[in-house]
């Protein structure tokens, strides 16, 4: 059986429970929501080492001031500051290279790019090493993430709107207690 409630019917629902309640369930929904879109990015990233869709991670962000429309989620490259290699030598030896990780990297291989500073320059007729190293200006896009949130977004509603029924049921079994 499917029950299907209307955004203002939802807003009226999850303004009559407490506001701790509300972004319980709203955390647990948007939880819900992010894993099935951060399974399909990790599905679509290019897999040239792996480690892009090792590091697709999720952060949910709940407002509990008690503003139903604060709450979010995002999925996308990131990275674990734990994991990120220690510089050995040079200036900066000592420090995180968060360089390395490819969180960073992310974004370029979704939408393209070009090596930093030569982006105006004419291409030459040989490659140079910059280029072989970073890519020419003309690298083009690889969409990943773009791509795997439209395939997902409508599971991920569906996914968010069943946590969230499943909230207010027992919310509302909880309050006629």
């Amino acid at each position: 059986m499917t029950l299907t409630i209307s955004s203002a019917q939802l807003e009226r629902n999850m303004q009559q429970i407490p506001a701790q309640l509300e972004a319980k369930i709203a955390r647990q929904a948007l939880q819900a929501g992010g894993e099935i879109i951060q399974v399909a990015a990790e599905a679509s990233a290019p897999r040239r080492s792996g480690e892009l869709a090792d590091d697709i991670v999720i952060k949910v962000h709940v407002n509990t001031a008690g503003n139903f429309h604060d709450n979010y989620v995002l999925v996308g490259p990131g990275y674990d500051r734990a994991r990120v290699r220690i510089r050995k030598r040079g200036k900066y030896a000592g420090r995180a290279d968060s360089s390395t990780s490819p969180g960073v990297y992310g974004k370029f291989v979704e939408v393209g790019h070009a090596p930093p500073g030569l982006a105006g320059e004419k291409r030459k007729a040989r490659r140079s090493g910059f280029e072989i190293e970073f890519g020419g200006r003309d690298t083009p896009p690889h969409p990943w993430l773009g791509p795997a949130f439209k395939a997902s977004k409508e599971a991920a509603v569906e996914a968010m709107g069943e946590v969230m029924r499943t909230g207010l049921v027992s919310v509302a079994a909880e309050l006629q207690k």
